[in-house]
C-alpha cells in the first residue's frame, strides 16, 4: 500500500470510508493508518486520539449532510423543497448508518463546532419557511419542529432496520409537514 501524506482532510476521509464500511464500531486509529499505510502513532501529530478521530468523522459527516439537503433543495420551493430536503436527509442517514450515527454519538471537546454544523443545517430548514412568508422567529421553530420530526424517525429507523412500510410511514410524516407549510403559506 504506498503511503499518503497525512493531512486532517485526509485522515477524515479514510475515517469516514472505515465508518462507511463497518459502522461507527469499527472506527479505530488503528483501521485508519492501515488504509493510510502508516503506523496509529503517526496520526497522533494531526488527531487528538479516538476520541480526535471521532469528532473529525462527526464534523465531516456534518458537512456531508448538510450539503446533501442544502442541494436536494436547490430549484425547488414549498413542500416541494421540504419532501426533496427529507428525503436527502434520510438517504444519507440509510447510506451512511456510520456517518449519520456519528452526527449524534458525542459531541466531545469539539462540540461547538459540531453544533453549529447542526445549526446550519436548521438553517437550510428555515430557508424553506422563510419562503412561505413566515417571519424568523416562526422559520426557525417550524424548521426545528420539521427536523426533529424527521431525525426522530430516522434515528429511530437506524436502530430498527428499515422495513418496506417505513416508506409509506416516512411519505406520511413528510405530508403532514407540507400540509402544514401549505396552510402557512396561504395565511
Amino acid at each position: 500500500m504506498s503511503r499518503q501524506r497525512l493531512d486532517p482532510e485526509t485522515i477524515t476521509r479514510m475515517a469516514m470510508a472505515v465508518v462507511d464500511e463497518g459502522g461507527l464500531e469499527a472506527l479505530s486509529l488503528s483501521a485508519v493508518a492501515q488504509r493510510l499505510g502508516v503506523g496509529p502513532s503517526a496520526l497522533y501529530s494531526h488527531v487528538d486520539g479516538l476520541e480526535g478521530l471521532h469528532q473529525l468523522v462527526a464534523m465531516g459527516a456534518m458537512r456531508n449532510m448538510v450539503t446533501e439537503v442544502r442541494q436536494a433543495a436547490i430549484g425547488v420551493a414549498g413542500p416541494g423543497a421540504l419532501e426533496s430536503m427529507g428525503n436527502a436527509y434520510r438517504r444519507f442517514a440509510l447510506e451512511h448508518p456510520g456517518q449519520f450515527r456519528s452526527t449524534v454519538a458525542h459531541p466531545g471537546p469539539a462540540g461547538e463546532g459540531l453544533a453549529a454544523a447542526h445549526d446550519e443545517l436548521l438553517e437550510v430548514f428555515a430557508l424553506v419557511y422563510a419562503g412561505a412568508g413566515l417571519d424568523r422567529t416562526e422559520s426557525a421553530v417550524a424548521a426545528r419542529q420539521a427536523r426533529s420530526a424527521i431525525h426522530g424517525f430516522v434515528s429511530l429507523e437506524a436502530c430498527s432496520g428499515s422495513t418496506p412500510d417505513h416508506d409509506d410511514h416516512y411519505s406520511d410524516l413528510i405530508a403532514l409537514f407540507s400540509r402544514a407549510l401549505n396552510r402557512r403559506r396561504v395565511r
